[in-house]
């Protein structure tokens, strides 16, 4: 009996263990399959869903590193535009996708703006997504009617002060960036400005020429221009450095107000839950690319500042924006739904 009872005793911790061994066997395959597209990422295209329209500066951007990045990966990688809705259509699509490395999105400053404006998202920005490289940072250009006496950021808050009823700033639509820009400036100097939306920048140009608002706050790129010919009043810039293409304008800390940068920025995200080796390397490969000297020429032409650097540090820099920016909307009381 004492032998049976042993035999049936082995027997059962055979069969145990054989169960462990199994437990073990199918827990290891994923991973191990994992581990294997992992180092063989990438072995097919990859995708990059650019979630506003063709044709515009994030558009051309995109295509301008998604393309050198291409060659440095040796993969195909085809931009598809998915706009809408302030960049959540296909921002939701990406959010939504295998965290394979095969579908990223490249996205601007509303990304960490929108769930301050909008009380239903159907997907959370900061958990479903994650950075991957920030490409550079957008600074703004603060122009005022040059119909208006102010010819400095100072003189122009003392003005403002003394006539708040013509203190208007005018912006391309309520929870645009140079209506947050200007939220922030009013916040800031503690000067009571009435905000002016219009659809679209374009819009806005000949009422601020001739002096019907005051202020705007919008890309280099397009006030440069203007600043130039004479038709509005360049006061300074949203940048830690001069812009070299307009070395006379003060940055706004020169002006007096170190404070207040609103800047945009643009970056390449990717499903959260991508693996960690697939995020790096694809982040040391557009830090490449962005740092490459004929790139940094055409980002600073379309008024970017390349920045590149780290995934984590894009992602701690998504969540500081978006904090910074919650403050603004709600002191402002800006809600878009």
């Amino acid at each position: 009996m004492t032998a049976q009872k042993d035999s049936r005793r082995a027997a059962r911790r055979r069969l145990v263990q054989a169960a462990i061994l199994a437990s073990g066997l199918m827990l290891a395959v994923p991973a191990m399959a994992q581990s294997a597209s992992t180092q063989n990422w990438p072995s097919r295209p990859v995708r990059v869903v650019v979630p506003y329209p063709p044709g515009g500066v994030s558009d051309a951007v995109t295509r301008l590193v998604m393309q050198k990045l291409a060659e440095r990966i040796g993969q195909p990688v085809v931009v598809e535009n998915r706009p809408g809705a302030n960049g959540m259509i296909g921002s939701d699509n990406v959010a939504k996708s295998a965290p394979d490395g095969y579908s990223l999105l490249v996205v601007v400053a509303a990304h960490a703006i929108n769930p301050s404006l909008y009380q239903k998202m159907s997907y959370d920005p900061i958990r479903d997504l994650t950075g991957v490289s920030e490409i550079g940072r957008i600074p703004l250009l603060m122009v005022s009617s040059a119909q208006l006496p102010p010819k400095s950021v100072k003189e122009l808050v003392s003005w403002g002060k003394a006539h708040p009823d013509q203190m208007t700033f005018a912006s391309s639509g309520s929870g645009s960036g140079a209506h947050l820009a200007g939220e922030l400036f009013s916040q800031g100097t503690g000067m009571t400005m009435t905000h002016v939306p219009y659809k679209g920048i374009s819009p806005a140009l000949p009422d601020l020429i001739s002096g019907q608002v005051a202020v705007i706050f919008d890309s280099v790129q397009t006030m440069i221009p203007l600043a130039k010919a004479g038709k509005v009043r360049a006061l300074a810039i949203t940048n830690p450095r001069r812009w070299p293409a307009a070395p006379d304008v003060p940055t706004m800390a020169e002006a007096g107000y170190p404070n207040i940068m609103p800047s945009s920025w643009i970056g390449v995200l990717a499903p959260a839950k991508t693996p960690t080796a697939i995020v790096d390397r694809l982040s040391a490969e557009l830090d490449a690319v962005v740092h490459a000297p004929d790139v940094q020429a055409k980002l600073i032409d379309y008024g970017i500042d390349p920045v590149g650097g780290k995934a984590d540090q894009f992602q701690a820099f998504i969540k500081e924006e978006a904090g910074r920016w919650a403050s603004v909307v709600q002191k402002a009381g800006i809600k878009l739904d």
